[in-house]
């Protein structure tokens, strides 16, 4: 009978049913992969998470990263980020000694269940690590003081919140602590204060010990600070004698640093001395510019003294020349680049000049110390108007400093030919 099932229509036709879902299902495989194609991509160094064991503390690892290769269609592999795949190694059942540890990849958003399946391989499989016995021991908090308060104040002992931390890890490394340290800067603090500090393990040394766990990681930390009363921060001025400058000169500027000094004495000492203190007279005898120097301060008791050693004030002093303006009139204007021939007359034949500038210079000029020329070279014969070019031969001024009334002169020439047949009597 099955040989007769054989040879009839049925089987030819479940033949071909068979033959061509084969064929269909090739022809669908060549059509997907020629579109979207199955490739491989590589990451490189993928951090390995470490599930921790809670007997031991690992100590050394053979390496902390690894290299994944993931397969797939082109569309699902080009859109994956090394974010995406995790690298786990998985301690929490092992206890102190070297182990083997294989590790295991998992991609974090897969687009189908099957594609966490497509990772091909990763490198290393394994990885060889150390186990040293967990440990925990209570140690003491110390305050180190890095900077102390600003001069003229002074602080208590620093009081943390807690006297003690929880310092955990790997047998080795909790041994060495010491000590749990917290540091303090007070290099702005004038007021009490209370702060929250980061602890760090140190070691005999006072070297941080790393790999360890605190528990708790901060302590918060009050001081008392408080004003010395055996320091007072006093300003200081400079003694300038302006009555010593010179005839002519002013005192525009002055400028000095530091303006206040920290002064160390006994406290009733230091209450007896005024709110400012007096530099060194300084005399400016003979002093027409600016100048720096440096000056002591005047205390005003032996046994008082400046904080550091140096009672010096460095004074900047800006000196210029009091500015006058005076009017000299009837200054004779002159004339050059013409010969003699020519007959050359200026209207008006003097000027008025305002001269301003230093006093010491100002004041000195005289009527001879100012020339105005016309300078007429290369003009022919007419009528024009000209401003005159100013000279002071005494002093250090120059046209810059004179203003002139009027700022134009008509000024005429004439030639020896015109002269001549105007002075010609008319013919009958």
């Amino acid at each position: 009978m099955i040989r007769r099932l054989l040879h009839s229509d049925m089987a030819g036709n479940l033949l071909w049913l068979l033959v061509s879902a084969l064929l269909a299902t090739g022809v669908w495989y060549i059509a997907v992969t020629s579109a979207d194609p199955i490739r491989q991509r590589r990451f490189y160094g993928i951090q390995i998470q470490f599930v921790p064991s809670s007997m031991a503390v690992m100590t050394q690892s053979g390496t902390r990263a690894a290299d994944v290769t993931i397969q797939g269609s082109q569309t699902i592999v080009s859109s994956r980020l090394a974010s995406d795949i995790i690298v786990r190694a998985d301690l929490s059942r092992l206890g102190p000694g070297n182990h083997s540890v294989p590790l295991a990849v998992e991609v974090v958003r897969p687009d189908t269940d099957s594609f966490r399946r497509l990772v091909s391989r990763v490198e290393p499989s394994q990885i060889n690590i150390e186990l040293e016995p967990r440990e925990s021991r209570d140690n003491r908090i110390v305050v180190e003081l890095l900077t102390a308060p600003p001069i003229g104040f002074r602080n208590d002992v620093p009081q943390p919140n807690i006297d003690q931390v929880r310092v955990s890890g790997a047998a080795s490394l909790v041994s060495q602590v010491v000590a749990v340290r917290g540091q303090l800067d007070l290099s702005a603090s004038r007021n009490p204060l209370e702060v929250d500090l980061r602890l760090h393990a140190i070691d005999a040394d006072g070297n941080r010990v790393a790999g360890v766990e605190l528990d708790p990681q901060t302590a918060s930390v009050a001081v008392n600070i408080q004003r010395r009363d055996d320091i007072r921060q006093i300003a200081v001025r400079p003694n300038v004698l302006l009555s010593t400058l010179p005839d002519g000169f002013t005192l525009k500027n002055q400028s000095y640093e530091p303006e206040s000094l920290f002064v160390s004495g006994a406290p009733d000492q230091l209450g007896k001395i005024s709110d400012t203190l007096l530099t060194a007279p300084i005399s400016l005898v003979g002093r027409e510019e600016g100048f720096v120097t440096s000056v002591p301060v005047q205390l005003p008791d032996g046994e008082l003294f400046v904080m550091g050693g140096d009672s010096n004030i460095t004074v900047s002093i800006e000196i210029i020349p009091i500015v006058v303006s005076r009017q000299i009139d009837s200054i004779d204007v002159g004339h050059i680049g013409l010969g003699d021939t020519y007959e050359v007359s200026i209207v008006p034949k003097t000027a008025s000049a305002i001269v301003t500038g230093p006093v010491v210079y100002v004041d000195a000029l005289s009527l001879e110390d100012i020339q105005l020329v016309v300078d007429l070279e290369g003009l022919a014969p007419g009528v024009y108007d000209l401003s005159p070019a100013i000279s002071i031969t005494k002093g250090d001024l120059s046209e810059a400093n004179v203003s002139l009334s009027p700022a134009e002169l008509n000024v005429e020439i004439t030639s020896p030919e015109a002269a001549n047949a105007s002075d010609a009597p008319a013919e009958n």
